[in-house]
């Protein structure tokens, strides 16, 4: 696997309100597509439930991957968002605890959180595939100030074949608005840090 498969050329980085980057046409056309197709085809989802989301979801490990978007999770891949994730982020000797898929429709919003849960999960990297999204379906991802549902300091679009990563912290709050009239679909790729 090369950067004809993965493109992370386009990354910029940010500090505020938290270490995060942003990227833009991640995937070839042909492969974002075979991963929409796949997305939108499979019957491996489950909803999940929580106190501040709803949502359906699957791990990558778990489900029998079409041959057209298994060079999402092989090594050289993983190696290559990790690399970036270190470069921007001022990190190092990422470790990936899981990949997973995520499918937001209808009236499904995600509330305000941080993702902290200590050392097991330090850095999140997520690739948003939503064909012809328009602004009025909704699913922004929403970047906070602090713990305030008001303090909203940035809104990323989630615009298809997009990236978004950022380091996980008692400070890196967000959320996702509401969902209309749409399937928002993201591959989240998460990290551990192995600090000495």
């Amino acid at each position: 696997m090369n950067s004809t498969y993965l493109n992370l050329s386009s990354l910029k980085s940010q500090t505020l309100p938290f270490p995060h980057f942003c990227a833009e046409t991640i995937l070839p056309a042909t492969v974002e597509n075979h991963l929409f197709n796949w997305l939108e085809q499979t019957k491996d989802w489950k909803l999940i439930v929580t106190d501040f989301y709803e949502q359906l979801e699957f791990s990558f490990f778990d489900v029998v991957m079409p041959d057209s978007v298994k060079h999402l999770i092989e090594e050289d891949t993983i190696k290559l968002i990790a690399s970036a994730i270190e470069k921007s982020m001022d990190s190092r000797d990422l470790e990936l605890v899981g990949i997973t898929a995520h499918k937001l429709v209808d009236g499904h919003r995600i509330g305000l959180h941080n993702d902290y849960i200590g050392d097991e999960e330090t850095h999140r990297f997520i690739l948003q595939i939503s064909s012809n999204w328009t602004e009025a379906n909704g699913g922004y991802l929403m970047l906070f100030n602090s713990d305030n549902v008001e303090d909203v300091s940035k809104l990323i679009l989630p615009l298809s074949n997009t990236a978004f990563g950022f380091q996980i912290s008692p400070q890196s709050y967000h959320a996702v608005s509401t969902i209309y009239n749409f399937s928002r679909y993201s591959i989240v790729y998460t990290f551990k840090e192995n600090k000495l």
